[in-house]
């Protein structure tokens, strides 16, 4: 049988256009940063409702994208550090903004959900509807939440803010009258009804709302398209948005 030159040039373009192929066609394995703090019954520990989002939004991320995300356990400032001396890939659930003094620029996904803070006051204290309300008071925050997100207001109202390591050092402030309220993201105060009454404090007002996204190293950005592409699909999809509202436990 003979070949066709037709035929031959047929055969040789394909060739090139497989060899030309992106490498990106591969799957890739990325070390993923996940916020944990274990001082506290209801915070970011590995089986806790955030982990648990991130761990199910970040499967059906890698099966559509071409990625598979070895998740990794760090407080928040931990995984910061880590990212910036590359020991990490990804960092999950970060805010630009909250990034933005950061040496080691790194490149961002479309939003992949929200997070609510909320403020949190006194058991059977009246509900604190906004930081106004607390004008020249103190409240609490804890270590890894996004302060330059309350800055501005903190600031505009007079409000000092002490830190806290966790939940419980936070709440224990708050009982005692050393804070007025705290700040506290939404399903971390879903979670408190697994502690018991006394021990709680009084949901308030949602003061910001920020979407998170995945902060990509710079060494693998080329995977910045297909990552977006993913997130893209499960967001029309309605996957995304329904894994950020299940109820989790």
């Amino acid at each position: 049988m003979r070949w066709r030159p037709g035929w031959v040039r047929s055969v040789l373009l394909l060739l090139c256009c497989l060899l030309l192929m992106p490498v990106q066609a591969a799957e890739v394995n990325l070390r993923a940063g996940v916020a944990v703090d274990n001082a506290g019954p209801y915070n970011f520990t590995p089986d806790s409702p955030m982990a648990g989002v991130y761990r199910e939004a970040l499967e059906h991320i890698g099966k559509l994208s071409g990625v598979r995300f070895d998740i990794e356990y760090y407080p928040a400032l931990r995984i910061e550090q880590l990212f910036e001396v590359g020991r990490l890939d990804v960092e999950v659930g970060v805010n630009p903004a909250w990034r933005s003094m950061s040496p080691v620029g790194g490149f961002y996904t479309q939003p992949i959900g929200s997070l609510e803070f909320l403020l949190c006051s006194r058991a059977g204290s009246n509900r604190v509807r906004n930081l106004e309300e607390l004008r020249g008071q103190r409240i609490g925050l804890l270590q890894g939440q996004p302060l330059v997100s309350f800055a501005p207001d903190l600031q505009r109202y007079g409000i000092r803010y002490e830190m806290s390591q966790g939940e419980n050092e936070a709440l224990s402030k708050l009982r005692l009258g050393r804070l007025q309220a705290l700040v506290l993201e939404k399903r971390q105060i879903e979670r408190m009804n697994m502690i018991p009454e006394e021990l709680r404090c009084e949901p308030g007002g949602v003061i910001v709302v920020q979407p998170v996204m995945l902060r990509i190293h710079p060494q693998y950005r080329q995977w910045l398209p297909a990552l977006n592409r993913a997130i893209a699909q499960l967001q029309a999809s309605g996957r995304l948005k329904a894994i950020f509202q299940k109820p989790r436990g």
